[in-house]
C-alpha cells in the first residue's frame, strides 16, 4: 500500500511540475537585433529594435514600417482583432518613435514581418 501511495505521489507531483512550466512560461529571451537584420532570422523568436517611419492603417491591419521601402524591408503587423488592446491607435502610437518589438519572425512576400497581438510585444524606447 505505501508503495502505492509513494508512486501515486511523485506522479502529481511530476504532474504539478509540469503544469507549472506551461502555466508560467520563461521570461522572453532578451536577444535583440536591428531591423536590418530581421531576414536573417526567420523562424527565431526575438526582440527587434527600430525607428517607425511610416505607418498605415487599413482599417483590417497596421503596419508599422521601417523603412520607407516598406514592400522589401521589416514590418510590424498589427490586425484588427487586436486594435481594442492598444491605449490608441498604433499607427499614431508608434510612428517616428524608437521602438523594439518582440516576436517571431516569419517571412511573407518575401520580407520579415512580426505579427503583434498585444501592446505587451511592443516596448517604445524614445
Amino acid at each position: 500500500m505505501k508503495r502505492t501511495q509513494a508512486i501515486i505521489l511523485a506522479a502529481a507531483l511530476l504532474f504539478a511540475c509540469l503544469s507549472a512550466i506551461l502555466l508560467f512560461p520563461q521570461e522572453k529571451p532578451e536577444k535583440e537585433i536591428s531591423w536590418e537584420e530581421a531576414a536573417n532570422y526567420y523562424g527565431q523568436t526575438v526582440w527587434v529594435r527600430g525607428k517607425v517611419v511610416a505607418a498605415n492603417n487599413t482599417g483590417k491591419v497596421c503596419f508599422l514600417n521601417f523603412h520607407r521601402n516598406w514592400k522589401r524591408y521589416f514590418t510590424v503587423v498589427i490586425f484588427a482583432s487586436s486594435f481594442s488592446r492598444f491605449p490608441e491607435p498604433p499607427e499614431r502610437l508608434y510612428l517616428n518613435k524608437e521602438i523594439r518589438v518582440y516576436g517571431r519572425i516569419r517571412e511573407y512576400q518575401g520580407k520579415p514581418e512580426i505579427i503583434v497581438e498585444s501592446p505587451d510585444q511592443i516596448e517604445i524606447i524614445k
